[in-house]
Parts: C-alpha cells; structure tokens; sequence
C-alpha cells in the first residue's frame, strides 16, 4: 500500500529540517542580522535566540565541531567528557548570558550541505551540494563536492587545472563577501590544506584565511583574532572548524571512547580559547552539522555490486551511505526491484515530494537539485548503510554515519554565550 510522505517518514521517526528560523541555516542569517546585513531575502535568524545576547556585539565567532551532534554533545557532557562545555551548558540553565537550542541540521545531514549553508545563508535546494558524492551533469561523473572531483579517488580536484576557474561554478554569494561590503572584517579558521580546496575558493575566498597545521592550534588562533582585533575597532565574523570528532565516530562509533577522546580534546582546546573570557562584547555559537547513527559495518547493504540496480539507473549511484541518489529513468521499477531484493530496509522517497514538502530548503527554483537529485531516495534509518561507491579500490566501513533523517542524524545544538 503507498503511503504519504508523511506517513514515510513518521514510520521511521525521522526528523524532518527546520528553515524557519529553528536550524541550522538560521545561524548565517543570525550573523548577517546582528550586524546588520540581512536583507528581505535571506532566511530568518534565530526565532528563540535571546536578544539580549546580540545586544552591543562587536565580535561573531562561530565554532563548527563536525559531528557534534545533539545526542552526543549530551551524553559527552553527562559522562565528564567535555567539562567546559558542560559549564557553559550551565550558564545557559542560570540565563547567565548564555543559552542553549535544540536544533535541526539541513537535509541531507551532511558536511557538504551544512557547510555550503553556513558560508551562504542559502539552502541546499539553492546552493546545490547536496551530498558527500553528486552526479554534476557539468563533469558527467560522481563528484565528491568537498574538493570538487572525481568521486572513486581520495585526491584531486576539477580546479587543480588552472583553466578552470571554481567561481562560476558556485550558485549563491557568500556571506563573507556581504559582510566585508559593509566593512565587516570576515575570517575562516579552518586547516591549512583547506586553504586551496574547492570548498574555500568557492564559498570563502572574500574571508581572511587563518590556516592551522595541528588542531591543536585552532583555539591559539581563535584567541588571537578576539584578544588581538588585528580589524582594529571594525566589527568582525570568525568562523572555525574542528574535523575530528566526525572523523573519530566514523572509523570508531559516535559513542567510543576515541570519539569521546577527541571530544575532550576539542572541549580543552574551546576552553584555552575563550574559557577564561568574562562576558563583553563577543557572542560565540558552537555548532554542529549534523550528528551521527551508529552503523555496523558488517550490515553494509552492498547497492553498488547489484548489477540488476545498475541496469535500471541513468547515472552512478551518488548521495550517502544513509540517503542514496538513484537517477532513473523508470523510478517505478527501481522501487519495485529494491523492495523485492531488501524488503523493509529502505525507505524509498521521491525526489519531488521532498522537494515539494520543502525538505531541502523550499527556496527558489528546484532545477538544479532535480538535476543533482535522483529520482528516487533510498534512506535507512536503523544500524545500516550502504555501500554506493568504492574509493581508490576501498570500501567504506564506517561504525558511525550520517546523511539520512533519525534523530541522531539531524538534531544539532546551539550553545550562544558572551564572552
């Protein structure tokens, strides 16, 4: 019996995205209202952020641990892991110029996406990464959308050919640039080798780029930029990322000790940056792109070495482990075959229902996310993934995955304090 995409996506306990002012995506348009930049345009700013917080703000730093769920960042701070975000958990509780929301990340739950909406203000339906692989008509492949090239290697990218120039291909402005427009000073503190990766050259080139070699340093340098002002007495942005605590759960779980270890780490490193800082004129936002679900990787559903699937899809299989992209021509006949091959695993859904219910943003005009989007999504949502492609002859086998829609997946803090 088909059911509603209601009906689909209630079976499973997914957690649908929230764009109006309760997710992820109203974190740049925070930004770009509290110094006032936003426009009729952009996306609604933080609906329950307490005003009192952005009153006199000179300084925005927002810190972006990968991974960092809502579910995690809980369970890490019950056990002692992080106690210094535990403290300011604390703060939050005592209204002592700090809050805490409960968030939804974009759809997909994942890195590309989020990222893209963080340095855009621009939903994954407008900017266009949608996944971790995406078939782009433009390079007639798979593309892995954090550095911009062929999907089935760990190195290389379009761009490294200086003919081609990244910037026509980015589909929406930067935030960045608005702010510096309006003599708004903008940093990205991010790993050195990002520097010249896609992502940057795209979506953060108006920033001033603060590289660092060793995580450990990312603190030193968030410090600097409050403490040292080198914009002098401009107001300014800083935007700083952590990638371990998303590397650590996907090689060893969301609840391992290595991914609480990390977490430790990051939590001292966020503490030497702002922790002896008494509430000024700086507002910090740590944030998540999305959480992780535990997976079994000896569960992997093995999509790519179906030839039966293969025969029945226009293009390679994209998306994530947790949300495949299957581009088919008769998407009837693939839901047909998937549920007869592994019934009752996957939640089948259509493209265009999702983008009609606004799943992926609900902003502007869809062509370009139907190009990108198969035709039919195949999401899992218990201890499972998929295996949808093979990089440099290697599986993937992940013991924590995101991408889909369970609660783990897609509920993300926003821990706002002045410092």
């Amino acid at each position: 019996m088909l059911r509603t995409l209601d009906e689909q996506l209630r079976a499973v306990g997914a957690v649908v995205p929230d764009y109006q002012g309760r997710g992820l995506l109203a974190v740049p348009a925070t930004v770009l209202d509290a110094f006032g930049v936003r426009t009729d345009d952009d996306p609604p700013p933080l609906a329950d952020l307490d005003r009192e917080l952005l009153d006199g703000v000179r300084q925005i730093v927002v810190v972006l641990a990968d991974g960092l769920g809502w579910s995690q960042m809980d369970r890490l701070c019950a056990l002692g892991v992080t106690p210094f975000i535990a403290r300011i958990r604390e703060r939050a509780r005592a209204r002592d110029h700090a809050q805490l929301l409960e968030a939804t990340t974009v759809f997909p739950s994942t890195t590309a996406a989020a990222i893209t909406t963080m340095h855009t203000a621009r939903t994954p339906q407008e900017h266009g990464n949608l996944a971790y692989f995406v078939w782009l008509e433009e390079f007639e492949q798979v593309t892995q959308m954090l550095r911009w090239g062929p999907g089935f290697t760990r190195r290389g990218s379009y761009f490294d050919d200086p003919k081609l120039d990244p910037r026509p291909y980015a589909k929406v402005p930067s935030i960045h640039g608005r702010l510096r427009e309006h003599g708004i000073a903008s940093y990205v503190i991010e790993p050195e080798p990002f520097r010249s990766e896609a992502m940057t050259r795209m979506h953060a080139r108006e920033a001033t780029y603060v590289g660092y070699h060793l995580p450990t340093t990312m603190g030193v340098l968030i410090r600097g930029l409050v403490e040292g002002r080198p914009h002098g007495t401009r107001p300014a942005y800083v935007y700083a990322y952590w990638a371990g605590i998303d590397t650590s759960s996907h090689l060893y779980g969301p609840m391992s000790a290595e991914a609480a270890a990390e977490a430790a780490g990051f939590d001292l490193n966020l503490a030497r940056a702002v922790g002896d800082r008494k509430a000024g004129d700086t507002l910090i936002i740590l944030t998540a792109d999305h959480g992780h679900s535990f997976t079994d990787p000896d569960k992997v559903i093995d999509l790519l070495g179906d030839d039966q699937l293969r025969a029945l899809l226009r293009n390679p299989i994209a998306g994530e482990p947790r949300l495949a992209f299957l581009h088919a021509d008769d998407p009837s006949a693939v839901r047909d075959h998937i549920e007869s091959r592994w019934p009752d695993e996957f939640t089948l859904l259509s493209r265009d229902e999702l983008l009609d219910a606004g799943l992926f943003g609900g902003r502007g005009d869809t062509s370009l996310a139907k190009r990108r989007i198969g035709e039919v999504l195949a999401m899992l949502s218990t201890d499972r993934a998929a295996r949808i492609m093979r990089v440099d002859g290697q599986d993937f086998r992940h013991r924590g995955s995101h991408g889909g829609m369970s609660p783990e997946e897609m509920r993300i803090p926003i821990l706002a304090w002045r410092a």
